[in-house]
């Protein structure tokens, strides 16, 4: 393990955003991982772990501490009558993780094709799409308890999931850092084909992993911009949860306004939607803009900078709010910075 200095982070995040981080390391091992964070302690530094930099706007002034890139692989199944049992490094690129569960007609995660990032960070994350999240299939995750020094298993329960959240993710303290994720995958399951374009694709058929998996890559590249395209750090926005009773009030101003009932007294507003309605599809602001393929993307065309982006969502929160007395919370976590 190698720790450089002032390394730009801008070629390491989807967004190409980014300034140097003062040290930077890539590590392969739980020992490396170790060694980076005694590293840290010694010298007095925080530390940032860097997945595929695809959910995070890193600060044109860089870091001031150690980034440690998590490189941590490795693939393995415990086959059952029903099902096996997938164990993944964090460092492993999760969407070739879906791709070695669904060639061995394993299913349970095709419908989270095709999102940037690593395994470890999609349980930080608890990504979810086309009706699926992440917490729906985890068994648990082995966990670097930094505090005490011991390695951890957190079970489903632990790791307090919420929407786009875990306990990995309100841990101020940084002390939980995972190493690995166990996946419960079925085989011969049942599809979820609850999203209504992957209903209308299959209907009256019941799709394999592999046809679902490849039916999501699809409808995902025509709806949203892919970083390889254009850099992009994703949904930018959380989708906004309110009482079903506001959402009465909100629909009697804007009689064509969707909403999905959570089924527990609240309903769940497109926050695409909502910035599309007030016009900001397809806007561009300098250097950067929102996506004219999906108004929740906000994208950077070139030359983008941090400060460009913030303001640009700055503006668009200010308009929604204005519009539909919406309050828009960020899902893209900024990074770094003064």
């Amino acid at each position: 393990m190698e720790i450089r200095e002032n390394v730009i982070l801008a070629p390491y995040t989807t967004f190409r955003i980014g300034g140097p981080a003062r040290y930077f390391c890539e590590v392969t091992s739980i020992e490396d991982l170790k060694r980076a964070l005694q590293f840290s302690k010694e010298n007095n530094l925080h530390f940032f772990i860097l997945g595929l930099g695809s959910n995070i706007l890193v600060s044109d002034k860089g870091f001031g501490g150690l980034v440690i890139k998590m490189g941590i692989k490795g693939l393995e199944f415990k086959e059952g009558n029903e099902g096996s049992i997938m164990s993944a490094g964090a460092g492993e690129n999760w969407d070739e993780v879906i791709a070695a569960s669904v060639e061995r007609g394993h299913s349970g995660i095709e419908n989270l094709s095709l999102i940037p990032g690593t395994a470890g960070a999609a349980v930080y994350q608890n990504i979810g799409a086309y009706g699926v999240e992440l917490k729906d299939v985890l068994e648990s995750a082995k966990v670097l308890d930094i505090g005490s020094g011991e390695i951890k298993t957190y079970s489903n329960k632990d790791c307090k999931f919420g929407y786009r959240n875990s306990v990995f993710k309100t841990n101020k303290k940084q002390d939980l850092i995972i190493l690995k994720i166990n996946l419960r995958l079925l085989k011969n399951n049942e599809p979820n084909l609850n999203y209504p374009d992957l209903a209308k694709m299959f209907e009256g058929k019941k799709p394999s992993a592999l046809e679902v998996r490849n039916a999501v890559i699809e409808i995902r590249k025509n709806k949203l911009p892919y970083p390889a395209e254009v850099g992009n750090a994703g949904s930018f926005f959380k989708n906004p949860t309110i009482k079903t009773s506001n959402f009465q009030f909100l629909i009697s101003k804007h009689p064509d306004l969707k909403g999905f009932d959570q089924g527990d007294g609240t309903v769940k507003l497109s926050a695409a939607e909502l910035i599309e309605k007030c016009g900001w599809k397809g806007k561009t602001r300098g250097n950067v803009g929102v996506s004219g393929k999906h108004a929740l993307v906000l994208v950077n065309y070139g030359k983008g900078t941090e400060e460009e982006i913030l303001d640009l969502a700055k503006e668009i929160k200010n308009v929604v709010r204005d519009q539909f007395g919406m309050e828009l919370e960020p899902e893209v976590e900024v990074v770094g910075g003064a």
